[in-house]
This record gives C-alpha cells, sequence and structure tokens, in this order.
C-alpha cells in the first residue's frame, strides 16, 4: 500500500528516474537508444490499441450508418423518379401509336371519299357500341335523319335508328333492327326478299340471306353487295358467303360474314346524298363479277367448282 501511494505521489519523478537510469546505461555501455525507445514505442502501441480501435469503431460505425441510410433514401428517391419517368414515357409512347394508328385510319377515310366523288359522306366517331348498336357523336344538328345508311371503307357498318341532337345511334349489321337490301354480286341474284338481316345472335358474328329460290346458284365465297333497291348506294359490300343451308320446300338460306366488325370501329361516315354509278344499276364491273377486290380467306375460301352458265335472258338478267 506504502508502496502504491509513493508511486501514485511520486510518478513523474520515478519516470524521469527510469529514463534517466536507461539512458545512462545506453551512454555508458555504447548500446543503441534506438532500441529502447522502439521498446518503449511498442509497449505504448500494444497499451493504447484497444483504446484506439474502440474509437475508431466509435466514431465509424455511426458515421456509416449515417451514411447508409441518407444513401437509401436518395436510391429509394431517384428509383421512385426513374419510375414515375418510365411510366410517362409509356403513357406518352401509348398516346403516339394512338395518335399514328388514328392519322392512318383518317387517311384512308379521305381515300375513300375522295375516290367516291358521287357519295356525299360525314364523318363520325364511335363513342359506344352495345349488343350491335352504335352511338356516333352526330345527330340531327349535323343533318343525321333516320334511315341513313352507315358505312366504313371496307362496307356497310349499319343504318341510323334514333337521331338526338347530338347524337345517332345506329343499328348494325348484328342487331334485329337492320335490314340491307343486297345481291350477290357475281350474278346479281337476290332473294325473295331480297335482304341481308342480323342472325339472331349477337354472338355468332353472322348474318343471313334467306329465301334463295333452290335452282339459284350461289357458292360459298361469294361477295355479298348492296342492289340499287336498298336505301344504300348499289355495289357497297355486305361480306362474303361462307355457308349455304338448303332449307324445306323451294327455298334455302346462305350465312354472311359481315366485312365490318362494329366492335372495332371508330369511325364510320353517314351516307347523307349519294347517286349510283352507271355500272352498277347496269350491272357490275366486269372486273368485279369474277375476282373479288376484299379478302375474307380467314373466314371461308372460294368455291374451286366451273361457273355454271346463265341462262337467263337479258330482259331478266338486268331487270330491276
Amino acid at each position: 500500500m506504502n508502496a502504491g501511494r509513493i508511486l501514485r505521489e511520486y510518478r513523474p519523478l520515478v519516470v524521469f528516474m527510469v529514463l534517466f537510469s536507461l539512458s545512462f546505461f545506453s551512454l555508458v555501455t555504447g548500446f543503441e537508444g534506438t532500441f529502447i525507445y522502439h521498446g518503449i514505442s511498442r509497449i505504448v502501441n500494444v497499451t493504447s490499441y484497444p483504446f484506439l480501435k474502440m474509437r475508431h469503431v466509435s466514431v465509424s460505425v455511426p458515421g456509416n450508418a449515417y451514411h447508409f441510410v441518407t444513401n437509401y433514401n436518395t436510391v429509394y428517391s431517384e428509383n421512385k423518379e426513374l419510375i414515375r419517368e418510365v411510366v410517362e414515357f409509356k403513357k406518352r409512347e401509348a398516346l403516339y401509336r394512338q395518335l399514328f394508328m388514328e392519322n392512318i385510319r383518317l387517311r384512308k377515310i379521305l381515300g375513300f371519299i375522295s375516290d367516291h366523288p358521287l357519295f356525299t359522306l360525314k364523318p363520325a366517331t364511335v363513342l359506344e357500341s352495345y349488343r350491335g348498336m352504335l352511338r356516333i357523336d352526330a345527330g340531327a344538328r349535323a343533318g343525321i335523319k333516320p334511315s341513313m345508311g352507315v358505312i366504313t371503307k371496307d362496307g356497310v357498318a349499319g343504318i341510323v335508328t334514333e337521331v338526338a341532337d347530338f347524337t345517332s345511334t345506329v343499328a348494325t349489321l348484328h342487331h334485329t333492327d337492320c335490314r340491307v337490301g343486297a345481291m350477290v354480286l357475281r350474278k346479281r341474284l337476290r332473294a325473295y326478299d331480297g335482304v341481308v338481316r342480323s342472325a339472331g345472335s349477337d354472338f355468332s358474328h353472322l348474318c343471313a340471306m334467306e329465301y334463295i329460290d333452290m335452282k339459284d346458284e350461289v357458292r360459298v365465297g361469294d361477295i355479298i353487295v348492296t342492289n340499287p333497291e336498298s336505301i344504300f348506294p348499289a355495289g357497297i359490300t355486305i361480306g362474303r358467303i361462307v355457308a349455304v343451308r338448303s332449307g324445306e320446300g323451294l327455298w334455302k338460306s346462305a350465312e354472311i360474314f359481315p366485312a365490318v366488325d362494329p366492335y372495332r370501329l371508330d369511325e364510320v361516315m353517314v351516307i347523307m346524298r349519294a347517286a349510283d354509278t352507271p355500272e352498277y344499276i347496269a350491272g357490275p364491273p366486269v372486273a368485279l363479277r369474277h375476282e373479288s377486290p376484299l379478302d375474307f380467306s380467314s373466314v371461308a375460301n372460294d368455291s374451286a367448282a366451273p361457273e355454271s352458265p346463265d341462262m337467263r335472258s337479258l330482259q331478266e338478267r338486268y331487270a330491276p
């Protein structure tokens, strides 16, 4: 206890005496002082290492944690910004694609209008479609009236059934209210009632041409167009025959796949006024009697059977 108390009281003196003794020993014996220096330095380093390590850890760990949190927040914010930019780019791409497709459709409509100078057409946008009916953004204020024909560049779309001030309702070929006067393009053949109507089911996507005389020749693949007696100008495509059904008695019927799908329409054209071309009044153009400009290969193929000769007289052949 006394020795410890003496060391505590005279610690500077004791350290001085130890260092003086070592220096004197080195001076007398010629021993290098660096050895003593290195020894003391090693003792000091070994003694202070745990304290230095503890200090480093106590300083670096909070700093690393702070940087981790700040970096995480920065990366999270950048990630959210990148996601927002990607969503914005996708929206712009979808808009540009929609505008591109709309531009193509409008160009085709303008081309159709310019190719049919005898038609006065009113373009309209389809607002909605439901159960074979269309609602378009043109009404009485635009001169639309009931029973006006509605077409696209591909063919007949339907007939106007109801008119409001700014909108109109169109019954398509899938609706029972739509009946279109029709004939077979190849021979101007008409059914007994002369119309194409809905097959009765909106899900079948087919129309029917009934009351065809059993003696009249119709083929799978024949093009059906409007006849001169319909509310449409003659020669507008309605569809193509996909099946011929033999009925009872003197009649048979044909199933027709429409050329226009009403559920894929964005724009239509209402026929405000039209004049039949002389070719369709006298008969279809020769180029259309045997070759069809339409491609319905996904629905049915033309029959390979040879065309039978038309034995009707000229009066019967060209009678209205």
